[in-house]
């Protein structure tokens, strides 16, 4: 009887220590981004693919931002021009980790991730 509740009590400190590892490390995964001063502004640019070589998308480019794991908000609106191409000017306003996020027309997701300090 001794022996099972001892060998029961390890199984579940092991699972226990396991568990708090595997948190641990999890939780602290670094995330990669670039590193900005703050006061920096950042344009990115593209080009949309079309179905066919020579043709573009054409329509809205929606850039959307979050910062240190917030809720989203919109960057900008941009339209493409003839060609497909577009700009997005993003300036973060705080210090902090930013993640960008641009859907395209040709519904490319473009996502960036910026550590501002």
């Amino acid at each position: 009887m001794r022996r099972v509740l001892l060998v029961n009590c390890l199984a579940v400190g092991l699972v226990a220590v396991v568990g708090v590892v595997l948190a641990t490390s999890s939780s602290h995964r670094a995330r990669r981004s670039l590193f900005l001063p703050f006061h920096t502004r950042v344009t990115l640019s593209g080009q949309t693919l079309g179905s066919r070589a020579g043709q573009h998308r054409k329509g809205h480019v929606f850039a959307t931002a979050r910062w240190n794991d917030g809720s989203r908000y919109v960057v900008a609106t941009p339209r493409t021009d003839s060609s497909g191409r577009w700009h997005v000017v993003f300036h973060p306003s705080h210090r902090g980790f930013y993640t960008l996020r641009i859907l395209t027309p040709d519904a490319a997701v473009l996502e960036y991730a910026f550590t501002v300090g």
